[in-house]
């Protein structure tokens, strides 16, 4: 009609950067999606779960018993944990495997244990987990000093104390702990006996001997 204004029309295009584009940013706690290490049966492996935020705490009675349940079925798989402290938001194990797919369905099996703990114990239901677990694989009898070290006096390093015994952990069932630091262990109490019957002994020669010998390559 006369007088009227013509309408224009934006179209988007397809080029230029665009709000919301892109691959999303990983957070900074998440673990990357790059290929993990070989596993075989010579090195024990280092592992880290992480929990999303404001999820239910962990270090419970009643959430360990179910987890070294769980453990003990990784056997299944040929896969045998021998160290692991369970923190609020976080789990680390130390284990053996003897190749990286009998590693991957047992880890596949022990956080659908997990997923279920949570649902039955918390009446937890959603999202769980802070992206894939951490793998490390422990190569040297200093670094696996180390990493018995850390894992097994986690609890008292996130605390900023002096290392302790921590119930929920497999310190109790460490018989070389005095080997690795002098210190005195309470008793522990009724259900932490529990553990013992879901850890396997270790059969790599680092967890055996190596460790107390930083200075030799691994055989």
């Amino acid at each position: 009609m006369a007088g009227q204004k013509q309408i224009e029309f934006n179209f988007r295009t397809h080029g230029g950067a665009r709000r919301g584009a892109g691959r999303k940013k990983r957070l900074i706690h998440e673990s990357s999606h790059a290929a993990r290490p070989e596993v075989d049966e010579k090195s024990p492996c280092h592992v880290v779960i992480k929990l999303l935020p404001c999820r239910p705490r962990l270090r419970t009675p009643k959430f360990i018993r179910a987890f070294t349940r769980a453990i003990k079925r990784m056997q299944v798989f040929g896969v045998g944990v021998q160290h692991f402290a369970i923190e609020s938001n976080h789990i680390h194990l130390i284990l053996e495997a003897p190749s990286g797919e009998a590693l991957a369905r047992a880890m596949a099996s022990l956080l659908a244990s997990i997923t279920w703990a949570m649902r039955r114990i918390f009446r937890f239901y959603g999202p769980l987990f802070l992206g894939r677990y951490h793998l490390h694989k422990v190569v040297s009898p200093r670094e696996m000093r180390n990493v018995l070290r850390y894992v097994l006096f986690n609890h008292s390093k996130h605390c900023g104390m002096k290392p302790f015994a921590d119930v929920f952990s497999s310190i109790f069932s460490f018989e070389n702990l005095r080997d690795l630091l002098l210190v005195r262990l309470p008793d522990p109490p009724d259900w932490q006996r529990e553990i013992t019957g879901s850890i396997r002994a270790a059969r790599s020669w680092l967890q055996r001997v190596g460790w107390r010998r930083q200075g030799e390559h691994r055989r």
